[in-house]
């Protein structure tokens, strides 16, 4: 048993020894019939020395390899080899490049064996001239296709050329771009000579209005606005432009445009507006007389205004108004009704054309016993000649009191003094606040002075100043010029008799 172990033990041992010796010799003959059957590892992919034409891609591979890189405008790639597999560290020069210009690329390398490795795709962009707001363009793709068309068009030369890009850009941009919006209607703030015109726009641009007053605009004419105003600001999406030296209470066309930074343009439909009317202002309110039922304000408006006196008895609260709605400038104003003894307060209101109002401040007063004469105004004379044989005049006096009043109308032919005066008494005896005189005793071509006299029924009297009139000249007929130039000439003509 002791001997067959060592036997068996010699025997692995020379084993052992057959095969060391066997591995020795002839292993490397054996190793090279089975080929490389792995790729080199590509590694550290840089892109250096960014030029305009040209570029410098360095990669690292495990083992030694060739070097070639598939490069173009899109991933489809091109080619560039440097076909010696004896190195792994690789660099290429890509050149004859385009400025601004985007390239995709990959690596490959191939090892002795055959056996070719591909990188991922990676990307560069030359570089390009400046190009001014370029951080505008939002991809990094379009920012070099911008920088490369940039460059092309700095080395057109002549004219024709220009005007083939601008209708291809125009083309464009019809093509890339929408409608400029304005939305919803603009919005206006009146004022009397000016106006606020405020909108909206789907981006950014200018901001202009046009407009005309309603009298001269002609929706039929090719441009029916006379006037435009604008904004200095910039592009901007809510606009805001404020329209000067308008007429107060006028109506206005108008519509609003806009323009972005590519030349599209939006425009609103035709709109209205009216501008305020000038608001009044009271001046010098006072009293003009007190009685003992009523009062007679007086104050001036510097547009023509209606008006309001709106009155309250202090004792007992109650208020009333009484108004005119004439548009005057000069007004008087009687209160009538009110309670002897009583102060009342009152106010003005003034309303202009276009329905503005303002208020005066407040006027107080109390009621007295009437010792006031009435207030005498509005005199006027017209006078009319009859046509005939015998001319005839008929003249026409007319004229106000503040209160009810009689009142008797004076006249004298010619203005010399020491004249006797014709009195003509009114034939209604009530008393009236609106007078009218008919006077058939005047001759033509004649001057008369008059004058009238009133008194209210507490006995207070008030006269005018004197007034004068020329009746109209009679009209002569055709033989009357012919008798007149024959006088002229004969003098005995006028004892004919005719």
């Amino acid at each position: 048993m002791t001997f067959r172990k060592k036997q068996n033990n010699s025997f692995v041992l020379l084993f052992g020894v057959c095969i060391g010796i066997f591995a020795t010799i002839s292993l490397p003959n054996v190793w090279a019939q089975f080929p490389d059957m792995i790729a080199p590892e590509i590694i550290d992919v840089e892109i250096v020395d960014i030029q305009e034409t040209e570029v410098t891609i360095m990669w690292t591979t495990d083992e030694p390899a060739d070097s070639l890189i598939n490069y173009g405008l899109h991933d489809d790639y091109g080619i560039v080899r440097d076909p010696l597999p004896d190195r792994t560290e690789h660099e290429i020069v890509l050149d004859r490049l385009d400025p601004s210009t985007t390239y995709h690329f990959r690596v490959v390398s191939i090892d002795d064996a055959g056996n070719q490795a591909i990188s991922g795709d990676f990307r560069f962009t030359t570089p390009g001239i400046e190009v001014e707001n370029i951080e505008q363009v939002p991809t990094v793709e379009e920012r070099a296709i911008v920088e490369q068309v940039v460059e092309n068009l700095q080395q057109l030369e002549t004219t024709e050329a220009v005007e083939v890009i601008q209708e291809q850009l125009e083309i464009k941009v019809e093509g890339v771009t929408e409608d400029l919006t304005i939305v919803g209607p603009p919005e206006v703030q009146v004022f009397t000579t000016r106006a606020i015109v405020t909108w909206v726009t789907d981006r950014e641009s200018d901001s202009s209005v046009s407009f005309v007053d309603s009298a001269n605009y002609d929706p039929l004419s090719a441009n029916p606005y006379r006037f435009t105003q604008s904004s200095d600001d910039e592009l901007v999406t809510e606009h805001r432009v404020e329209i000067i030296g308008l007429e107060p209470f006028t109506d206005y066309h108008f519509q609003v445009e806009s323009t972005d930074s590519l030349g599209i343009s939006g425009r609103s439909g035709d709109f209205t507006f009216k501008t305020k009317a000038v608001l009044p202002e009271i001046l010098n309110l006072r009293t003009l007389k007190v009685e003992e039922t009523s009062a007679t304000l007086a104050w001036n408006t510097t547009v023509p205004a209606s008006t309001v006196i709106e009155y309250e008895d202090l004792d007992t609260g109650e208020k009333r108004s009484v108004g005119d709605p004439s548009l005057v400038s000069d007004h008087q104003l009687r209160i009538s009704d009110l309670t002897l003894g009583t102060q009342y307060r009152a106010v003005v209101i003034a309303e202009n054309s276009g329905g503005d109002r303002v208020r005066s401040d407040p006027i107080t007063f109390v009621t007295v016993r009437d010792r006031e004469p009435p207030i005498i105004s509005n005199v006027t004379n017209e006078s009319t000649l009859f046509p005939g044989d015998e001319a005839r005049i008929q003249t026409i006096v007319a004229w106000d009191t503040d209160e009810p009043a009689v009142c008797i109308f004076n006249y004298r032919e010619g203005i010399a003094p020491g004249v006797d005066t014709n009195v003509i008494e009114p034939e209604d005896e009530n008393p009236l606040e609106r007078h009218v005189q008919v006077i058939v005793e005047f001759n033509p071509s004649t001057v008369y002075k008059f004058w009238v006299t009133c008194v209210d029924p507490s006995g207070n009297e008030a006269r005018t100043e004197d007034f004068v009139l020329f009746t109209p000249t009679k009209e002569k007929s055709i033989i009357d010029i012919i008798i007149e130039n024959f006088e002229a000439s004969f003098g005995w003509v006028k004892n004919i008799g005719l």
